[in-house]
């Protein structure tokens, strides 16, 4: 009969919030159709609400506190809530389904208006300030997260499992406390960058006896007695541990952390007053270790060696600016790590060839390679892996001035897995070296080359025939590179990704072969190319249809007329960053503005902002930010819902 209610009367709750999930399990997410559920009748709102499980909220603006209040309250089931006081209103979407109508927002604040954008089924984006409800009873309006809204929160949502809160300033212990003593089956809580006494710590240990994950990055406020007293209560579950640039940190920390943690597999030290004796405490308790970065300017071959002697089911090793230690202590952790698949050594200037021969020979599950500033590392330190890692996978360079091109004649003949290669600042390759790894790594996908200044199209010309599965291609300052290389490449690989920022010789002829042999690309930079122009951007227009991401920076020949030809081909494009071509004028950003409506940020210069009339000098006045030199956007024009982008 038509008008009458067939479902509700049949089907219990239970039942009813059965095909809520489900439907929240379907194809694509089932975002909208959970929606659509929302929106039959307030039983059915009540029990969507009930099968939300995740949100992400912003902590900067106005009646944070409410908000969160206001979240805890429709969404009791929430699991996991993560609140970012870096993120900007309009940085997270409201995507609530609602009963009545929001009021409209004030023209005099663009920002208030909230934007709906696809979300993944069972959660909710909220803006931090919601139209559609009066203004507490004593009219306080915070700008930024405080212990009242954690209050709420652990109130409200008592099954709360993960929880993080990224630069959120204004919280202190007494939130943290209110979570610890509410939310007891907290797994995971990430405090980046906030500011929390030891009381919070120690309550967290005390009240979350499940907490598996622990991000205490930048943390202030709180002292060696809060982490102590935190590992005592909780450190038989503690799985992942992070503390990086906390000053407090010292030894007893560490101390702690190796008696009470027996099952700590992922830890991340990052502190100057640590020395050799916290990182043997850690060793000699933690050795379920898998995963271990290390910043320890105090630490030397000691620790070092116990690592080796103890940590045995390492798997990730990073060690960043060791003023102290030696290829002796590499020599122990590769002798004792033989599980290692990937090593970052960064500015460990102590370092010879001697080391990665060690690793080499120990470690032949190897297969990511980072050296960053080790200017001791020659030629044969890199022949050393070539020989013996077969199954590297991803190799990164930089800054390694001595290592010369007969060191890539290994890794070819030895690394035919080989799917990244970075190369940044090493002065010593030429072409020769990436013919070697074209011939020799065949299944390469994504080559990256910053200031290769003896980089040209003879290497090009040898990945594009050997390398057909490459999708990403980064040519920064390779100044020797011109059109030659880059019809070899359009020629051979369907790129998705490719930068050529600085590459001089590179005209329109060059971008034209690209356009029309990749119309796949999504991310082009094409920036500090002073001689392409109009035709250039007329063929990516024509040629790419995929494009998201495009830069054209200090392109002085480029003008409006090329503009108006990508943005009739270009309708994917969400980032444009244009700062410094002299010839487009505010009618260009205009026609950005205009023709791109999935456009998200946009870089131009505030001139060109204030030169530009009409309603697109309105859109883009509000949404400027004038400490910058040059101003971010967010413009998805037709819709209004413009807001800051930092």
């Amino acid at each position: 009969m038509r008008g009458a209610d067939l479902i509700n009367p049949a089907l219990p709750d239970e039942l009813l919030d059965d095909v809520i999930r489900r439907v929240g399990a379907g194809p694509g997410g089932g975002k909208r159709d959970l929606d659509a559920c929302a929106l039959v009748c307030r039983r059915w709102r009540r029990l969507e609400r009930a099968s939300r499980r995740s949100a992400r909220l912003a902590a900067s603006g106005e009646r944070a506190d409410e908000v969160l209040r206001l979240v805890a309250e429709r969404f009791p089931a929430l699991a996991d809530v993560s609140v970012d006081e870096r993120l900007t209103a309009a940085g997270v979407v409201g995507a609530v389904p609602r009963s009545r109508r929001p009021r409209q927002a004030p023209t005099s604040s663009p920002f208030r208006r909230r934007r709906r954008l696809p979300l993944a089924s069972n959660s909710v984006h909220i803006a931090p300030f919601p139209l559609d409800q009066p203004a507490g009873d004593d009219g306080s309006e915070h700008s930024c997260l405080t212990d009242v809204g954690l209050t709420h929160l652990s109130r409200g949502c008592r099954g709360l499992e993960k929880l993080s809160l990224i630069w959120c300033s204004a919280i202190s212990s007494t939130g943290l406390v209110r979570i610890a003593e509410n939310c007891k089956n907290l797994t995971s809580l990430d405090l980046q960058a906030c500011y929390i006494g030891d009381p919070g710590l120690i309550a967290v240990g005390e009240g979350c006896k499940q907490l598996k994950n622990l991000n205490l990055r930048f943390v202030e406020g709180t002292t060696d007695e809060g982490l102590i007293g935190l590992v005592k209560g909780c450190g038989q579950s503690l799985v992942s541990l992070a503390v990086a640039t906390c000053v407090w940190l010292t030894d007893a920390s560490l101390r702690a952390v190796g008696s009470h943690c027996p099952n700590l597999e992922i830890l991340s030290v990052e502190s100057d007053r640590v020395q050799d004796e916290g990182v043997i405490s850690i060793s000699k308790g933690c050795r379920q270790l898998k995963t271990l970065k290390l910043q320890c300017i105090s630490a030397g071959d000691e620790a070092l060696d116990s690592i080796g002697l103890f940590c045995s089911l390492l798997e990730s090793l990073s060690l960043n600016n060791f003023e102290r230690f030696t290829d002796r202590s590499l020599s122990s952790i590769a002798k004792g790590c033989k599980n290692l698949t990937d090593l970052v050594l960064n500015d460990c200037q102590l370092l010879t060839d001697s080391s990665l021969e060690f690793v080499a020979r120990s470690c032949k599950k190897l297969a990511r390679l980072k050296v960053n500033g080790c200017q001791n590392m020659e030629t044969a330190a890199l022949e050393h892996i070539g020989r013996w890692c077969p199954g590297l996978l991803e190799l990164s360079l930089i800054f390694c001035p001595r290592i010369q091109n007969s060191a890539f004649l290994e890794i070819g003949r030895g690394c035919s897995l080989l799917r990244t290669l970075y190369l940044v600042d090493c002065s010593s390759i030429s072409d020769s070296a990436l013919c070697h790894i074209a011939q020799g790594c065949k299944n390469l996908t994504e080559l990256s080359i910053r200031r290769g200044y003896e980089i040209g199209d003879q290497a090009l010309i040898s990945i594009a025939e050997n390398c057909k599965s490459l999708k990403e291609l980064t040519l920064q300052f390779c100044e020797r590179v011109s059109d030659t290389g880059m019809s070899a490449i359009a020629e051979n690989c369907s790129l998705h990704k490719l930068n050529l920022c600085g590459c001089t010789l590179i005209t329109d002829s060059g971008l034209t072969a690209i356009a029309r042999g990749c119309p796949e690309l999504v991310y082009l930079d094409i920036s500090v190319l002073r001689i392409i122009g109009d035709i250039a951007l007329a063929e990516i227009g024509e040629g790419c249809p995929m494009l998201k991401e495009i830069a054209f920076s200090h392109c002085p020949e480029v003008t409006d007329v090329g503009l108006n030809h990508l943005v009739r081909g270009c309708l994917q494009v969400e980032s444009c960053q244009m700062v410094y071509c002299r010839q487009i004028t505010s009618a260009g950003v205009a026609t950005i503005i205009s023709g791109c409506s999935r456009l998200k940020k946009l870089l131009v210069e505030e001139s060109k902002v204030q030169e530009t009339h009409g309603f697109f000098a309105a859109v883009l006045t509000a949404c400027f930010v004038p400490t910058l030199p040059v101003g971010y956007f967010v413009a998805p024009y037709p819709n209004a819902n413009m807001s800051r982008h930092l």
